[in-house]
């Protein structure tokens, strides 16, 4: 009896060795791969290694240590990619992308940055995730030694001068009495995107750059610029002025044909180019994801905080805040490809119009497509694909299942309904932006709730859909905007400065179809310093219930010039329209239509 109960004990002391070992096995440690906080020097290549032995021994997760670690492009893992959005064939034709972290055929891995802080140098594309799921970002900071926005404070202003102190991390030198910008390994040239930042209202208006090129500079201190010459612009004392180039040739981070991704407390105190990108990926999640500027800056972000294109499955952003961005901290959308050519009944050659969206795999085998018509943005029929064949970095031909509508025709469009997400967007905060809080549009469920838009310089919500301009598809069937705070919105937009514009791009209006339909906004706090509370057009299915209006003390610039009798609400070709059960503070509220009847709503609104 001892003797079988110590073969026993034995037994599973050696499975309890053995299952031991395998777990520590899956995890790996950097700091024992050559990667070492604190060294200042370039971690770009040791962290491919590690990762590739991760890939190897199957590992489920890669521990570093908390400190920093520096990355230059010159090391880089480097890979040709074709991101939506970013640049064009002539402004940067060049579409390798210089990687810091690259995640690449990979599953089942969590990285674990324990509060590590990446700095990166020059440009690059911070991390990207490619053909890989089950995947963990967590727990780290991403910042640039150089960033690519020059940033100065005006400090005097008067008859022909200026003077201004630059910020200590945007690098300059002065030729011939010019400014010159500069950073690591590269220089934005003299035409540059200009704002100018208050931080104290938290607002980003539009300025202008080319009268401090043409000005005389002179350095009077360390820092500290003196401009002379015709300074016509809307400068500012204690305004911020954030400068930089047009040429998206890098992405704050990249995401590409993968599944289930976590991005869980990451903070973004600098993205070069567009935001985090996300592109024909299926079950994203970022939670706690901060895209906000070091103390001292007042921008975080080149472009866009996080930019969805063509993914399915669900998109969960959730307790996440965007402060200090150059445009829309979120954009979801597919991408409209127009109609070069009707080969035969069942095929078409389709292209893609955008400048900066081309090249990539927009369709793959069995995918389902709608073609819509360019007037209209109307769906004319359904059909699968059964044969792609690429024939350049902007055409594709299009096998499928069954013959194409008759009514189609050259320059309408194919959007891709297969990679349509499902969204839900709650509890974050969206604030000193020039642009929109969100943009939207996906045929399936939106859920949009809990969040605050602070002072967005434009809509807080905004639901488009065009094919004409940025060819973003596509129309959107559920929607729902609920418990979300919008305070002040559209300072940008004087007169069309609504706090929520659901606006398509249709240029033709059809009887009985409209582009977009069931959306519910319920349950909202507006604070506007002016009457533009929300404007629609081409909806069927429109609830505006249950809200609460505040008149805003806040005396912004141009608000003399607003009309202040304007009605609240503006609908144009609308119906199945209830809005009702509104509160307002100060005024009553009114409502204006266009191209429809009394009929098509139900209100208790005074008609304008």
């Amino acid at each position: 009896m001892n003797k079988i109960l110590g073969q026993a004990i034995l037994f599973l002391m050696v499975c309890f060795v053995t299952v031991g070992h395998g777990a520590l096995a899956q995890t790996i440690q950097a700091n024992e791969h050559g990667i070492q906080p604190n060294t200042f020097e370039d971690a770009s290549a040791t962290m491919q290694q590690v990762l590739k032995h991760c890939k190897d021994k199957k590992a489920k997760k890669l521990v570093l240590q908390p400190g920093r670690y520096d990355f230059w492009p010159e090391k880089a893992a480097q890979r040709k990619l074709y991101i939506t959005n970013s640049s064009s064939e002539t402004e940067w034709p060049d579409k390798t992308k210089h990687i810091g972290m690259l995640i690449e055929d990979m599953h089942d891995l969590v990285v674990e940055g324990n509060g590590a802080e990446f700095v990166f140098h020059g440009k690059m594309t911070t991390f990207s995730i490619i053909r890989s799921s089950n995947i963990r970002l967590q727990d780290l900071t991403i910042t640039f030694e150089r960033p690519t926005m020059s940033e100065m404070t005006i400090k005097e202003l008067g008859a022909g001068y200026l003077v201004a102190q630059v910020n200590p991390t945007s690098t300059y030198t002065l030729k011939n009495n010019k400014l010159y910008w500069y950073g690591e390994g590269w220089t934005p040239g003299d035409h540059l995107h200009t704002m100018m930042v208050d931080t104290a209202q938290g607002i980003s208006l539009y300025s202008k750059y080319e009268p401090l090129a043409k000005a005389r500079v002179k350095e009077i201190a360390p820092n500290i610029l003196r401009f002379e010459g015709e300074l016509k612009a809307d400068y500012k004392v204690g305004g911020i002025l954030s400068m930089r180039n047009t040429v998206r040739d890098e992405v704050g981070g990249f995401i590409y044909r993968s599944k289930n991704i976590k991005l869980f407390n990451l903070t973004m105190n600098y993205m070069h180019g567009i935001g985090i990108t996300s592109q024909f990926s299926e079950n994203l999640d970022y939670e706690q994801v901060k895209v906000v500027p070091v103390k001292g800056r007042s921008i975080a972000a080149f472009a866009d905080g996080m930019q969805f294109s063509g993914c399915k499955g669900k998109i969960k952003v959730s307790n996440c805040h965007f402060k200090g961005l150059h445009d829309d901290p979120i954009n979801v959308h597919g991408t409209y490809l127009q109609i070069a050519e009707i080969v035969s009944p069942k095929e078409l050659i389709v292209e893609f119009k955008h400048h900066q969206s081309y090249g990539f795999d927009a369709f793959t085998l069995h995918d389902t497509i709608s073609i819509v018509s360019r007037e209209a943005i109307q769906p004319l029929g359904q059909l699968t694909v059964t044969g792609i064949e690429t024939l350049s970095l902007t055409k594709i031909r299009l096998k499928l299942n069954g013959s194409i509508p008759t009514n189609t025709k050259i320059g309408d469009a194919v959007e891709n309904l297969t990679w349509t997400p499902e969204v839900e967007i709650r509890d974050s905060r969206f604030e000193r932006t020039n642009a929109r809080g969100i943009l939207v549009t996906t045929p399936r469920r939106v859920q949009i709730e809990g969040n605050t838009f602070y002072r967005t310089g434009m809509h807080g919500i905004l639901i488009a859909g065009d094919v004409n301009s940025w060819f973003e598809s596509g129309a959107v069937r559920d929607v729902t905007i609920k418990n979300n705070s919008f305070v002040e919105c559209g300072y940008n937009l004087p007169g069309n400065n609504y706090a929520i514009a659901i606006l398509p791009e249709n240029r033709a209006q059809i009887k009985g179809h409209f582009v977009h339909r069931n959306i519910k906004i319920v349950d909202n706090d507006f604070t506007l310093y002016s009457p533009h509370l929300l404007t629609a057009r081409s909806v069927t299915g429109l609830t505006f219930e249950s809200n609460h209006i505040t008149k805003s003390t806040f005396d912004f610039p141009f608000t003399k010039d607003l009309d202040m009798r304007a009605p609240a609400v503006v609908l144009d070709n609308c119906q199945k329209v209830l809005i009702k059960k509104n509160t307002a503070t100060d005024e009553e509220l009114s409502l204006a239509m266009h191209n429809m009847s009394k009929r098509d709503v139900k209100t208790d609104l005074k008609i304008h």
